[in-house]
């Protein structure tokens, strides 16, 4: 069954977090403390913080941290406080989903925040037939193979990062320094780097566009010209055409392309894509 979503909508998910007993996926771009706060309090209510699943896909993007758009200080405490909670990161996400078990999954416009369940107008389905539920969450989790995982220490490094970076612009805005202004620039590009070491989580730049080539594949044959455009839209930050940086001796940016088609060789000699005339599709 299908049952319409308005606002606020904060008791639907509110009884997500009552009903769950072993797993509960949660996807969305912007993640605010006090969604993360509700989920706490509610699975330490429960005794549960010990026996559930969190799975948490979101947008740790710079431009997210530092707006304040996600909070990852909060999503650092949901981490130790519930310990089999795994965090991945996707840039371009915008998917909004929540999911309790196989029983109910909610579609919606609504990030996972105040805003996006008490005051915004947003709308959203919530399915709570097992086999839709099943599908949602299927696809949700492929999409968490294209994320990155971020473990508590890269957490805690991006709480530093962005709580010293808040301090800095303040300053940097308040001043006409220009020693000031150059100094929170380099620490700028000091965290671009740290949040990228992050996104490739030890991973090769081949690996993730192999993952990210099957993903795309699985839809159908496709052109090469037309694998790379898409690979670009889910990872703008490793596919950026206007830089080339370095990071633990792999090239990402400009030369980002010779990742691709490393990837397609390795796939192609595994067994498991192949080339027809000027396609690529799994083979079967």
């Amino acid at each position: 069954m299908a049952v319409l979503l308005g606002s606020p909508w904060n008791q639907e998910f509110e009884r997500l977090l009552d009903t769950v007993e072993n797993s509960l996926v949660l996807c969305a771009p912007y993640v605010g403390s006090g969604p993360c706060r509700l989920l706490v309090d509610r699975m330490e209510g429960l005794r549960r913080t010990d026996s559930i699943d969190v799975h948490i896909l979101t947008d740790l993007s710079r431009n997210n941290l530092l707006s304040g758009a996600t909070d990852v200080a909060a999503l650092l405490h949901v981490a130790e406080v519930i310990p089999r909670t795994t965090i991945r990161f996707l840039p371009c996400l915008h998917a909004k989903v929540y999911i309790s078990d196989f029983k109910r999954a909610v579609v919606t416009s609504a990030n996972l925040t105040d805003s996006g369940m008490l005051r915004n107008l947003e709308y959203g389905v919530l399915f709570d037939d097992p086999e839709t539920v099943a599908t949602v969450r299927a696809d949700i989790l492929r999409y968490s193979e294209l994320g990155s995982l971020v473990d508590g220490v890269r957490l805690r490094a991006f709480v530093k990062i962005t709580e010293e970076l808040h301090d800095l612009s303040r300053e940097a805005l308040r001043s006409v320094n220009r020693r000031l202004r150059h100094e929170f620039d380099r620490r700028l590009a000091r965290a671009d780097v740290e949040i990228l070491r992050a996104r490739i989580a030890g991973r090769t730049a081949h690996a993730i566009f192999a993952e990210t080539i099957l993903h795309l594949l699985r839809n159908g044959a496709m052109r090469t010209v037309d694998l790379n455009r898409a690979i670009q839209r889910i990872h703008p930050d490793l596919c950026d055409d206007s830089i080339d940086r370095v990071i633990d001796g792999q090239h990402f940016g400009k030369k980002w392309k010779h990742g691709v088609r490393t990837a397609q060789v390795y796939l192609r000699r595994a067994g498991r894509i192949e080339r027809l005339g000027d396609r690529w599709r799994l083979v079967a």
